[in-house]
């Protein structure tokens, strides 16, 4: 199954992540990533961590990571092509702020509509959101924050920080929508954040503006639609990129279908729902 080789990738990646967090080492800068950002020590030896074990188990793929670019490994054929953020909540970990994930996402063509399996794992307690076709490690949760807590004005949710700072436009629809919350936190990685919507624990995750690359949502993003989230991205929809591609993307997603489209309602345009 291919669930049983990102799993085995994953905890890799947290074992060698976990040994340089103890060295001491995990926050040394390393330079410009492929796409341009500040890599740590602890996204190379993850990201080593990763391709190697897939290697092991996958005779030839097309790998796109954030910190490498996109390279082939093996001989013939590509089988499969690999999206990987090694570290996504890099600067947390830097910081030894205890939040922050890796995560795949394995497709059978270079599309993000390819993807067949997906894996987030969260480095801090070691728990996988993992999904491959009609199998999903966790199922959907009906009870949210805001039932408990009285209805209106009960939501819960993680936002990103990008959105009350760019245009006048988003920044007064992320104070209409905040008005809306009980309360909303900014963890710092992306993954970990919509997995922990999507299941939940959250009533949703909203990143308002264009801010984040394929491997900072992919992974999740086919493990929520596993469980049936409602789901937007801007400014197209993600089912038709690619997965190598260098744009940066919104989204807004989770369980609490209620939740998105009341949010869907205050932004109005320029979102595109995903089925």
């Amino acid at each position: 199954m291919l669930r049983t080789v990102l799993e085995e990738a994953l905890r890799a990646a947290r074992d060698v992540l976990a040994d340089a967090v103890v060295g001491g080492v995990v926050g040394e800068p390393m330079g410009r990533g492929f796409y341009g950002d500040l890599s740590y020590k602890g996204d190379i030896v993850c990201e080593r961590a990763i391709l190697d074990a897939l290697k092991g188990e996958l005779d030839s793929f097309v790998v796109v990571s954030e910190e490498m670019g996109v390279l082939k490994e093996g001989t013939g054929e590509p089988e499969y092509w690999v999206l990987i953020d090694p570290v996504d909540g890099s600067a947390n970990m830097s910081r030894n702020i205890s939040f922050y994930s890796s995560g795949i996402a394995l497709a059978r063509g270079p599309m993000i509509s390819d993807v067949v399996c997906s894996g987030v794992i969260d480095h801090i307690t070691g728990e996988l959101f993992v999904r491959e076709g009609d199998y999903v490690s966790h199922r959907a949760v009906s009870n949210y924050v805001q039932n408990k807590e009285g209805g209106k004005g009960g939501y819960c949710t993680f936002f990103h920080h990008a959105s009350f700072k760019k245009s006048h436009h988003v920044r007064e629809a992320s104070f209409r929508i905040a008005a809306k919350l009980r309360f909303f936190r900014v963890m710092g990685s992306a993954l970990l954040e919509m997995c922990y919507a999507a299941t939940g624990r959250a009533d949703g995750y909203l990143c308002l503006t264009s801010e984040l690359r394929t491997m900072d949502i992919v992974p999740a993003l086919y493990f929520a639609r596993g469980i049936g989230c409602k789901i937007a991205t801007r400014p197209k929809s993600l089912m038709n990129e690619k997965l190598d591609s260098k744009s940066r993307y919104g989204i807004i997603m989770g369980g609490n279908v209620a939740f998105i489209e009341e949010v869907l309602s205050i932004l109005r345009t320029g979102w595109n729902i995903i089925e």
